[in-house]
């Protein structure tokens, strides 16, 4: 993902064929609230933040899809502080009338911290640790691979709001893996999994 900042209200974010296709997005879905899109908002939001000081500020966000320039997806994030900034927002949007608009808020990028994680520890002891730490709160899916010498813990919570407080557990023990370094499919591709299904729970009871 790459952050292109047009000026302080506007940003550009660009992906190329295969980060979208991991995030699940095209020119026609943008409009949809899954988590993988929930998700890549946060993440382009995160990164323009650190990359473009593109900071929100409480505005919302008119969110425009655009092709990519060779291949892959791109969209304009544009800053609206009131209903003559989303007009002109729409009066300016290059494809209007060909694909969906949408808005988000603030509120809403904050919502998104949901939807699986993937952690990786240096060994198995933290791994114990920290599912010993998160057994009592977590509930969800729980997968534990191993691959060249490390471990990877994914989590899917059944309850979203719970995420956040789990992760910065988890956090102590590990290091959390952006999309763009390892995936779930990588991890099911080329890892051994160790303990398929429960793992949080499993090692809390067996390995601590």
């Amino acid at each position: 993902m790459r952050i292109e900042k047009i000026n302080e209200n506007k940003i550009k974010v660009l992906m190329d064929t295969a980060e979208a296709r991991e995030w699940n997005v095209d020119i026609k879905n943008i409009s949809s609230n899954t988590p993988e899109i929930q998700d890549m908002f946060r993440t382009a939001i995160k990164m323009a933040e650190r990359d473009a000081e593109f900071y929100v500020d409480g505005a919302k966000l008119f969110v425009e899809a655009i092709p990519g320039k060779i291949d892959g997806f791109g969209m304009l994030i544009t800053k609206v502080f009131s209903d003559s900034d989303l007009n002109r927002a729409i009066d300016n949007c290059s494809y209007r009338g060909k694909i969906k608009k949408t808005k988000l808020s603030a509120g809403q990028i904050a919502q998104s911290i949901i939807g699986k994680r993937i952690f990786k520890f240096n060994d198995f002891e933290n791994v114990c640790h920290a599912a010993d730490a998160v057994s009592k709160e977590f509930s969800g899916i729980s997968t534990l691979y191993k691959l060249c010498g490390e471990y990877y813990m994914l989590l899917i919570p059944s309850d979203r709001l719970i995420m956040l407080d789990i992760e910065k557990v988890m956090l102590e023990f590990s290091d959390r893996q952006e999309k763009t370094l390892i995936s779930h499919g990588r991890l099911n591709e080329l890892a051994e999994i160790m303990i398929k299904e429960d793992a949080v729970e499993v090692l809390s009871k067996y390995f601590v």
